[in-house]
């Protein structure tokens, strides 16, 4: 190997950014001068977020996924000014000209921001040479918050990966504590106190004591022999290998009264008592506001070229080139919660004589919340191999996360989600490009996917698959437990096809329900293939190849406009007042979208009785909290409003008082 690690065609990678947000803004624009419209039957005008009420297991119904991305997309990526370490000046002394390694350099620079409290790492123009120490997992390590790595731009700054030998180690990793993962031991935790079978953002709790407001919590249930019995038979017998269901939240407000929390986002699949629901504090705080940006980031190749050391199974014999790339990463993010990886591109170094960008796997996402990856571009991985290689952008175990005009180029599987604690993302405007394709060796697996065990409530929206497609399918692959039944309840929105790949551009067999709403492009067709085990009902269907006439274009941004400038009423229906007591106490609780927040003003409330078998009466009916009075046993149903300048919002509620 030559001293000399500049780039080379740095710019062909933007091309193919700017060629696929060109591609979507033109299908865009082109949908404005089509006569006709349409909206999905299960997205109507009226549309609102479904309710407890709703049931995962036998309802159709499209989600609230406008929670996503960094602080649920309430407020801007920030532009961090600093303090500033350069570290090309003063004690750091990295080298930009790539002739001698910059590791130590770079990782003094993080460490001295990460002890100030935070602040920016900026790389300067230049190419930058690192390699992970000898026992360490990563070249470059973030594992405090508020730190911010930025280069001077995909064009100017580089970041080069010297070492091949990366066998489960990554580039650049950012790693909060243990603790702070969905799963913990030790916790502060109170069990559901009903079944929760829809979604639901008011979560009742044995005590609410144990909370405050403001606190970290999971939301989670197992996975019983009852559970997996009811979804894929053949997981029981691994059932210890499951953490079962793991919904990561803030909480908003707490009713001490009633002992209910108000989360910052919905449950994503029926909780059951029988399955130890319960709510868990964080054991530790995650990383939050720690930023990747403005950088192009590749690996230098494996030197063996040999086809026979890049076959599928080669990941397994350590005599193989394939064995030293295994599950290695450009970057992996760990229990981060509120944080950003934005223009950020892969790029191949001059020393690669084949067109390689990094030796295995983009971006793997665990464990993290409320991030937005945002026109970040990774391309052309060397192995594309079994085991969990050749993946550009991989969830597991993640929720709620925003990935905004992406490109996965080339790949074995561009976009993945996998496992029961991955729930709630958004994927939105990106473009997976060239599927089932890796450098050296022919990968068996293709397409974007939701790739094993029960991840579920997803969104792919407004996006286009360029000889790929997207898929939520029954998998029997894999060591045991085998992928098998792989979503429930996500939704591909307005998917638009390229290229003269044949086949469907989606591919559907989720459990419960599924949706594909609007296909487009020269291969519009959606598979929902033979029934497989555990898939019924058939998935929900609509607008094949008429994607481009579909309203909204975007399911992501017209749920985020509704939220932010909108004004969410919140509450459980009261337990049944039991005679001789007459009163039930009615308070619900208010979730005002930012647009409205800045505004500053209070709502006029308003309690009006809509149904009752007798004379009732509230002690206050223009207050938020409330008495209802009644004489005569039954139900009644009351209606709760809240009037704004910008409109008014209600929402009712059934009170029974005992016969």
């Amino acid at each position: 190997m030559t001293g000399s690690t500049s780039p080379t065609r740095p710019a062909r990678g933007r091309r193919v950014a700017r060629l696929a947000w060109a591609w979507l803004a033109t299908a865009a624009a082109a949908s404005t001068a089509v006569a006709e419209s349409w909206r999905s039957e299960l997205y109507p005008h009226d549309w609102t977020p479904p309710a407890l009420d709703s049931r995962f297991y036998q309802d159709r119904l499209i989600q609230d996924f406008s929670h996503a991305g960094y602080h649920r997309g309430d407020r801007p990526l920030p532009d961090v000014e600093g303090p500033v370490a350069d570290v090309t000046t003063g004690r750091f002394d990295a080298d930009p000209t790539g002739r001698r390694d910059s590791t130590d350099a770079i990782q003094a620079a993080i460490d001295a921001v990460q002890r100030a409290g935070g602040g920016v790492v900026r790389l300067p123009p230049g190419t930058f040479r690192v390699r992970p120490p000898e026992g360490r997992p990563a070249a470059l390590e973030i594992s405090a918050s508020h730190v911010v790595l930025r280069g001077a731009g995909v064009d100017r700054t580089f970041i080069v990966n010297t070492s091949h030998d990366m066998r489960g180690r990554s580039v650049i990793r950012v790693s909060g504590p243990g603790e702070a993962g969905f799963t913990g031991s030790n916790r502060t935790l109170q069990r559901i106190t009903m079944d929760l079978p829809g979604p639901t953002q008011v979560v009742p709790v044995a005590d609410s004591r144990s909370f405050r407001r403001g606190d970290l919590v999971v939301v989670r249930s197992e996975a019983t022999e009852a559970w997996l019995q009811e979804h894929e038979p053949r997981w029981v017998p691994h059932a210890r290998r499951f953490a079962g269901l793991s919904y990561p939240r803030r909480v908003l407000a707490i009713d001490r009264d009633r002992h209910h929390l108000l989360l910052d986002a919905p449950t994503r699949y029926a909780l059951w008592q029988r399955d130890s629901a319960r709510v868990e504090r964080l054991g530790a705080e995650p990383l939050a506001e720690v930023g990747l940006e403005d950088f192009s980031i590749g690996n230098l190749e494996h030197p063996d070229h040999d086809a026979s050391g890049w076959v599928e199974a080669a990941f397994g014999n350590s005599s193989a080139a394939a064995y030293q790339t295994h599950g290695s990463a450009l970057i992996r993010l760990e229990r981060v919660w509120n944080s950003w990886v934005r223009r950020v591109e892969s790029f191949r170094p001059e020393d690669n004589t084949l067109d390689t960008h990094f030796l295995s796997n983009g971006l793997i996402i665990s464990h993290c919340r409320g991030l937005t990856i945002k026109e970040v571009v990774m391309r052309n991985s060397l192995y594309g191999g079994a085991g969990g290689n050749g993946y550009h952008y991989r969830f597991t175990n993640s929720a709620d996360n925003l990935v905004i005009r992406c490109v996965s180029d080339r790949n074995r599987h561009g976009f993945v989600f996998s496992s029961m604690g991955t729930s709630g993302n958004v994927i939105h405007d990106c473009l997976d490009r060239e599927t089932r394709r890796a450098v050296l060796g022919r990968p068996s697996g293709s397409g974007s996917d939701h790739h094993m065990h029960f991840s579920h409530s997803n969104l792919v929206d407004q996006c286009v698959a360029d000889n790929s497609f997207f898929a939520s399918i029954y998998r029997p692959h894999g060591s045991h437990p085998q992928h098998l039944v792989t979503a429930a309840h996500s939704v591909f929105w307005n998917i638009e096809s390229r290229g003269n790949q044949h086949g469907d551009v989606v591919k559907t067999q989720q459990a419960r329900y599924g949706y594909v709403i609007g296909t487009s492009g020269p291969r519009p067709g959606v598979a929902t293939g033979s029934r497989r085990p555990n898939t019924d009902p058939i998935d929900h269907v609509e607008g094949r190849g008429r994607g481009a006439d579909l309203q909204p274009q975007s399911l992501y941004l017209d749920q985020l406009a509704a939220r932010q400038g909108g004004l969410r009423i919140h509450g459980l229906d009261p337990e049944p007042v039991p005679l001789p007591q007459r009163q039930a106490r009615l308070a619900p609780m208010l979730e005002a979208g930012p647009e409205l927040l800045a505004a500053g003003r209070r709502p006029d409330y308003r309690w009006t009785v809509v149904r009752a078998p007798g004379p009732a009466r509230f002690t206050s009916d223009d207050t938020l909290r409330t008495t209802l009075e009644m004489t005569t046993a039954g139900s009644h149903q009351v209606r709760f409003s809240a009037r704004l300048p910008q409109g008014e919002w209600s929402r009712e509620f059934t009170v029974e008082l005992a016969r």
